[in-house]
């Protein structure tokens, strides 16, 4: 009664990655959590999906004992600094979940490879993590803050990335990005975020949002050419990519302190996408779960 009672604490903590959740499937086998916490996630896919075959990769001693006794295993790592995950299980998940991780990483280059090992070639990895382009970020740098702290601001954040960054530090780790999303917060109204006309001028706050946030002043980019299409990018508070596995195709090594490495494998992975040439992106709203 107690464990059961602790299980239902701990999804609750999850109400608000319903849009990670939503990409598993029914009924899904073989999902590694790297960073997985208290386990809110996996716990939820256990609960309403009838996820089987669980396993979690965490720092805090604390939630590895709150999750042991109800996934098949969790281990006790720091994925920089030793391996992932038992080498026994590499090539074996079907899924892997990093939510709220790549930005922790110091050296992500050379972790994602590491973490590629241990999906299986059919397999699918789920990325999310916060937007640098996202308004509010760019509306506090605008206003000469970046105020460390919770959320988004989280002294912890390493990395930061926007759409198209993020498709360089997958296609380095060796994956392959199959499904991009922008997830929006539910103040946004969806249908304004389709309009066709060209648009080189953007505003911080966004004008569809400006009566939300009378108090904020309002930033004008100009840019030279048009940003329609990449406008819903600004409304994204989180990106989220689903990968397969793709072609690694350099030795991986420390990239960290070695620039000239990381801007040889950025020129090699040939990203043609910017401002004016998005990615294929698809918004959702996906809001939080019921109570």
């Amino acid at each position: 009664m107690e464990l059961e009672r602790l299980r239902e604490e701990t999804i609750e903590t999850s109400k608000g990655r319903k849009a990670v959740c939503d990409m598993i499937p029914e009924g899904a086998s073989r999902i590694l959590e790297v960073g997985c916490g208290w386990g809110g996630i996996l716990l939820r896919l256990q609960r309403d999906k009838g996820c089987t075959e669980l396993y979690g990769v965490d720092m805090d001693p604390e939630a590895a004992r709150r999750l042991s006794p109800f996934i098949d295993r969790i281990e006790l790592r720091d994925i920089e600094r030793g391996e992932i995950f038992s080498p026994e299980y590499k090539g074996f998940f079907k899924y892997i979940i990093l939510h709220d991780v790549v930005e922790h990483l110091f050296d992500p280059w050379l972790t994602m490879t590491r973490i590629r090992e241990f999906l299986a070639e059919d397999g699918l990895l789920v990325v999310a993590t916060p937007n640098l382009h996202f308004w509010m970020v760019q509306h506090e740098i605008l206003s000469g803050r970046f105020p460390y702290g919770p959320g988004v601001w989280h002294t912890g954040h390493l990395r930061w990335y926007t759409p198209v960054s993020l498709l360089n530090v997958l296609s380095i780790g060796g994956f392959e990005v199959r499904e991009y999303c922008l997830e929006i917060p539910g103040n946004v109204d969806m249908k304004a975020l389709h309009k066709l006309s060209p648009l080189r001028e953007v505003q911080f706050p966004p004008v569809e949002l400006q009566n939300k946030y009378p108090d904020k002043p309002v930033y004008t980019l100009s840019y030279p050419e048009n940003v329609r299409r990449y406008y819903p990018a600004f409304f994204a508070s989180k990106l989220i990519a689903v990968c397969g596995r793709g072609r690694l195709f350099w030795k991986p090594q420390a990239a960290t302190y070695n620039c000239p490495l990381v801007e040889q494998l950025t020129k090699r992975v040939d990203n043609p996408y910017d401002v004016f040439n998005p990615p294929p992106m698809h918004p959702i709203q996906p809001g939080i779960f019921p109570s």
